[in-house]
């Protein structure tokens, strides 16, 4: 995918034992959120071999912003200016975020994700 960096992310409940999480594939620079991590993550480009530190969860929020080049998270409800952005979840499908909605109370949301793909012939 021609312009695009692919990083490696990796979820664990405790800190100890990591699981794969799914492949981010995103724009230099440009933040990912991702649905429904636990705990922890931890992340690294593909292709290097070593993780970031473990970043722990900081709210109780459906989404995680990573700022991956900065070795950020941030756990929160996705806005207006989170429309675009790559959506990674669990299992490793992604999307970018093409509309979201939550109540006042925060006990329902909905939100759309476009999936895009082609196949080198």
């Amino acid at each position: 995918m021609e312009g695009l960096d692919c990083w490696a992310v990796e979820t664990s409940k405790d800190g100890e034992r990591w699981r794969f999480f799914g492949k981010a594939w995103k724009m230099p620079d440009e933040p990912v959120l991702l649905h429904a991590v636990p705990r922890f993550v931890r992340f690294r480009r593909v292709g290097e071999e070593a993780w970031g530190a473990p970043l722990e969860r900081n709210g109780d929020h459906p989404m995680s912003l990573l700022q991956m080049e900065q070795g950020m998270r941030e756990d929160l409800w996705p806005e207006r200016k989170h429309l675009g952005l790559p959506v990674v979840l669990p299992g490793g499908e992604a999307g970018r975020l093409v509309a979201f909605w939550r109540s006042p109370d925060g006990g329902r949301w909905t939100y759309t994700l476009e999936f895009r793909g082609g196949r080198e012939r």
